[in-house]
């Protein structure tokens, strides 16, 4: 975590998951701050399945982060289908995307 404004030291981050039609957690699990979030899902995923025995055969939700192509592939392999939040890309510090902009014709 090098950001502005962010404080400095060692970090860890919790991935849970959670069972929405009993709105329980059913995993939780710690990695080092500089890992990606996406490093661990699947693999914890595939704990879900064989620890609890859960039929994740109609939909997955998950976070913007988790839209790169071995995710997708994997899911689709399995049939699973998943809801994303929209990935807007990068932007430089400055300099705003062109969402940000809107014509008004004169």
């Amino acid at each position: 975590m090098h950001r502005e404004g962010k404080t400095e030291g060692f970090f860890y981050l919790d991935h849970r998951t959670v069972d929405s039609k009993h709105d329980i957690i059913t995993d939780i699990f710690a990695t080092p701050g500089n890992t990606n979030d996406v490093k661990p899902y699947l693999g914890r995923l595939s704990v879900q399945i064989d620890k609890f025995r859960f039929d994740v055969k109609k939909y997955i939700g998950l976070d913007a982060g988790c839209s790169i192509l071995n995710i997708c592939k994997y899911l689709y392999d399995m049939g699973i289908q998943a809801a994303m939040g929209h990935r807007r890309g990068c932007q430089q510090k400055g300099k705003y995307g062109k969402h940000k902009f809107t014509l008004i014709s004169e």
